[in-house]
C-alpha cells in the first residue's frame, strides 16, 4: 500500500514537469511568432513607403523631362539651354497615364502649362532659355616694316557698357502671404538685369487670379515661385457654367462643382435637376466655361 502511493506520487511529479516544458515551449513559439509577424509588417510598411517616395519621385522627374524636351523642340534650341524653376514642395506631381500635353496660356514664352488626360489634371512649369554669344576673334595686324619709326600708340579703355535694363513686375505694395492678386498690387519697371533673379514675371496678366505663397517688399521684382493660381470655385458651390461664345449665342446653368479649382483647372460639375455629371474649364471665381 505504502508502495503504491510512492508509485502514485512519482507519476504525478512526472506530469507536472512534462506540463511545465510543454507550457515553456508554447510561450517560446508564442513569442518568436509575435516578434516574426512584428519584423514583417515593419518590413512591408517601409517597402510601401519607398516604394511610393520612388513614384512621386518619378513622376516628378517625367514631367521635368518632358517640358525640357519640349521647350527645346519649340524654340530650337539645347536641351541643356532650358532652366527649370524648382517645383513647390508642397506640390504633389501625379503620374499620368498618357501622353503630357503641353502649352504656352499666358503672353510671357516662361511659363508652360502641363496637362494630363488621364487622370485630369495639370502643372504650371517656369522655364527660362539661355542663349550663346558667339566669340569675337581679333584679327592679326601686319607688322610695321622695320625701316619705318612709328610713334609709340598708347592704349586708351574702352568705355564700361551701359548695364542693360529689362521690363519686370515689382510688387507696388507691401504683398504678403495668401494675398489674392491684381494689377493694382504691382507696377512695370525697368530694372538692371546684371543682378536680376530667374524667372522674373513681365506682364500684369500673369498675376491676375494669382495669390502670394511668400511675403514680398515693396520693390521688389515677383518671380514665378512667389505666387501661385488661386482657388475660384470650391467644391459643393453653386457656379455658373457657360457654353457657346460670349457675342453669340451662349446657353447659362447654374451646376454644383464636384471639386475645387484653380484658374484654367478642368474639373468635374453635377445638374441637380437631372443628376448628370459634366466637365468645364474655370474661367473666374464661381465661373466655368462648357468643354
Amino acid at each position: 500500500m505504502h508502495t503504491d502511493r510512492q508509485n502514485s506520487h512519482t507519476s504525478m511529479q512526472l506530469i507536472g514537469q512534462a506540463l511545465g516544458r510543454l507550457l515553456d515551449l508554447l510561450i517560446t513559439r508564442g513569442l518568436l511568432w509575435g516578434l516574426a509577424v512584428c519584423f514583417l509588417g515593419t518590413s512591408a510598411f517601409a517597402a510601401n513607403t519607398a516604394k511610393t517616395e520612388s513614384a512621386s519621385a518619378s513622376a516628378t522627374e517625367v514631367l521635368q523631362a518632358s517640358v525640357q524636351k519640349w521647350v527645346a523642340q519649340s524654340r530650337k534650341v539645347k536641351p541643356d539651354q532650358v532652366t527649370l524653376a524648382p517645383i513647390d514642395s508642397r506640390v504633389k506631381v501625379r503620374a499620368c497615364n498618357q501622353a503630357l500635353n503641353m502649352d504656352v496660356p499666358f503672353s510671357s514664352p516662361e511659363t508652360i502649362r502641363v496637362r494630363c488626360a488621364q487622370p485630369v489634371w495639370q502643372q504650371y512649369v517656369r522655364v527660362s532659355v539661355t542663349g550663346t554669344t558667339p566669340d569675337i576673334q581679333a584679327q592679326a595686324k601686319p607688322e610695321a616694316p622695320a625701316t619705318v619709326t612709328r610713334p609709340a600708340l598708347v592704349a586708351v579703355p574702352a568705355p564700361a557698357p551701359a548695364p542693360e535694363k529689362r521690363w519686370v513686375l515689382v510688387a507696388k505694395v507691401p504683398l504678403q502671404r495668401g494675398m489674392m492678386l491684381n494689377e493694382t498690387h504691382v507696377s512695370r519697371e525697368q530694372v538692371d538685369t546684371s543682378n536680376m533673379p530667374v524667372n522674373v514675371l513681365e506682364q500684369a496678366s500673369e498675376v491676375m487670379h494669382a495669390e502670394v505663397v511668400r511675403d514680398v517688399r515693396p520693390g521688389t521684382p515677383l518671380r514665378s515661385q512667389d505666387i501661385r493660381p488661386t482657388v475660384l470655385v470650391k467644391r459643393g458651390q453653386m457656379v455658373l457654367l457657360s457654353v457657346g461664345q460670349a457675342q453669340g449665342f451662349q446657353i447659362s446653368a447654374r451646376v454644383e462643382a464636384m471639386q475645387d479649382g484653380r484658374f484654367g483647372e478642368q474639373i468635374k460639375l453635377k445638374n441637380r435637376d437631372s443628376g448628370r455629371e459634366l466637365s468645364g474649364r474655370v474661367q473666374g471665381p464661381n465661373q466655368v466655361s462648357g468643354l
